[in-house]
């Protein structure tokens, strides 16, 4: 001990960057005083994920509709499914799942009012109806960090703007008393990275809020910016850049992400709105190519994946074939203006055919799918369940990730992190 007491945190730094995993330095954070004081510090932290791979995949939030019997469920209808053996992840998820509050019990009473609208970078955005009532548009809107039990209140949408927004669209399923029921979409986006060497130690990386509103005849967006702590108007592309007829107005399909930009399907339409969060611009971009002769009934049927090369993966899913397969085709490109080069085609299993409900995301350089109960399942609904299971765009090994025996799901989120110990507050 004498001679580790003699090392200097930097040379104890240089040595626990050497590491190979993030489960590695967690074991050593845990077993030493020193090496705990030198893995705490931000600065350590965004050294090591220069150096190795991003968050590992850890579980999947699940959201369920009301009363669908989410046992031990605080939040409305939503829990948190750890990745379960024998998959990687499985020791780090049980770690993570026994420190952290997935209930948000912390946040204000009453727990039960409160949805998990999307996850990033260890924060959850959650929302709940307003005391006024009214309105499935606007929300009180709360940024919460689980694992620290902290949490954040976002100031209202200023009048003036909220004044532009008419006749929102209904989001998610339910009428207009329904708890579950929003007329808008709300998510998170991040403004700094481990990278950025302007955040002190005793700051937390900056974070955006968008908030989006689908209207007949046009598109509503807002973002608040935790460093201005102001909301602001994002301007948006004409609404008949988006819509098949005027009349129609514009709805979105599942969203997704890739190197700081956000893609959303237009409902039948071949085209992408997408936003660049660095420049904080909307564009459209026409996809029609790559989606010729393949039925896009569904927006989870095309999902994105970064590469760490700087090209974006897209994946599209073909499942309305005849002979009931579902083939998945992998295209890359570097700019919007790039021709999309075809890089693999997946057949997935047989048996999948009919499970395959889309992808819910993607994480160091995996898919994570979405697959219904087995047919012979049918009839019991005590062995109903929905599954998920991690696809290696590498190799094309899949594996199971978990699973939750409640059939229905209306949302589900990818959960990325590092265990307690090399975490900092992100709130």
């Amino acid at each position: 001990m004498a001679d580790l007491a003699a090392l200097t945190d930097d040379v104890l730094a240089e040595i626990l960057l050497r590491l190979p995993s993030p489960r590695d330095v967690a074991r050593a954070s845990a077993s030493c005083a020193s090496f705990r004081r030198v893995v705490s510090t931000r600065s350590f932290l965004r050294r090591f994920r220069r150096l190795h791979a991003p968050p590992p995949p850890l579980g999947v939030f699940c959201c369920y509709p009301a009363g669908s019997g989410g046992g031990g469920v605080t939040a409305a209808g939503s829990q948190f499914h750890a990745s379960v053996p024998p998959h990687p992840s499985a020791p780090l998820a049980r770690a993570v799942a026994r420190s952290a509050d997935f209930s948000f019990a912390f946040l204000p009473p009453p727990a039960a009012g409160w949805l998990v609208r999307d996850s990033r970078d260890g924060r959850f955005l959650l929302d709940r109806a307003r005391e006024d009532g009214g309105s499935t548009a606007f929300t009180e809107i709360a940024i919460c960090d689980p694992v620290f039990r902290r949490y954040r209140l976002l100031p209202p949408i200023p009048h003036d703007l909220a004044a532009t927004v008419e006749n929102p669209y209904v989001q998610r399923g339910g009428g207009d008393g329904d708890l579950q029921s929003r007329s808008s979409e709300i998510f998170l986006a991040s403004r700094s990275s481990d990278d950025d060497d302007s955040v002190s130690e005793e700051e937390v990386p900056a974070f955006t809020v968008i908030w989006m509103a689908c209207c007949r005849g046009k598109l509503v967006a807002f973002f608040y910016s935790s460093e201005s702590q102001q909301w602001r108007v994002l301007s948006l592309p004409e609404y008949y850049a988006l819509s098949t007829r005027r009349v129609m107005g514009v709805r979105l399909g599942q969203r997704n992400h890739a190197h700081g930009c956000f893609y959303w399907m237009v409902a039948l339409t071949h085209r992408w709105l997408v936003l660049d969060t660095c420049k904080m611009e909307f564009f459209i971009v026409d996809i029609s190519p790559v989606l010729s002769g393949r039925a896009m009934m569904f927006s989870n049927q095309i999902t994105t994946l970064e590469r760490s090369d700087g090209r974006t993966t897209v994946v599209v899913s073909d499942v309305f074939r005849p002979d009931k397969r579902c083939v998945l085709y992998f295209y890359a490109f570097m700019y919007f203006s790039d021709s999309w080069h075809l890089l693999n085609r997946v057949t997935l299993p047989e048996e999948w055919g009919y499970r395959f409900r889309g992808i819910i995301g993607a994480a160091e350089g995996y898919l994570f799918v979405k697959l219904d109960h087995p047919k012979e399942n049918l009839n019991d609904q005590s062995e109903r369940h929905v599954e998920y299971f991690s696809l290696d765009v590498k190799t094309m090994q899949l594996e199971s990730f978990c699973q939750t025996t409640l059939p229905t799901v209306t949302e589900a989120y990818l959960y990325c992190g590092f265990p307690a110990s090399l975490l900092l507050p992100s709130i």
